[in-house]
């Protein structure tokens, strides 16, 4: 992959100073910035919509049509999310995931990111049946 093709196609979902998250079309690539290497790359349906990087780079996660967790050099999925809209970090290893908020099976989860355990919080109809919008208060 070439650095000056990558510039001007790509969209970075997250970066430190030593790790950079992007994304060129439905392709997710985890480079060491020190030498531009690739350290994990997958497929998405649809382009990502959102990622992280943790701030001591020990792990990155990118959600869209489903949720990637990469670590110690291994990428795993967590079974049962898809349709990710959004997510955020609440503690130093706990994800909050929205699931599509027009979606009627739109919900609030939990996910561990060192266990990949997961638990619903709530549902979240806020959103059902208005029209769409950039900006989503969840």
């Amino acid at each position: 992959m070439e650095k000056n093709r990558m510039d001007k196609i790509s969209f970075i979902l997250d970066e430190t100073d030593q790790l950079l998250l992007l994304h060129e079309w439905e392709t997710v690539f985890l480079l060491e910035k020190r030498d531009n290497s690739v350290l994990w790359k997958e497929k998405y349906v649809g382009d990502p919509t959102c990622g992280l990087i943790d701030k001591d780079n020990k792990w990155a996660v990118v959600a869209g049509d489903h949720l990637t967790i990469w670590s110690q050099g291994k990428a795993l999925n967590v079974a049962g999310l898809a349709d990710i809209h959004s997510i955020r970090l609440e503690k130093a290893d706990t994800l909050k995931v929205l699931i599509d908020p027009w979606s009627t099976r739109s919900a609030v989860w939990k996910v561990n990111v060192k266990t990949l355990e997961k638990s619903k919080i709530r549902d979240f109809s806020e959103y059902r049946d208005k029209p769409y919008t950039e900006e989503v208060k969840w």
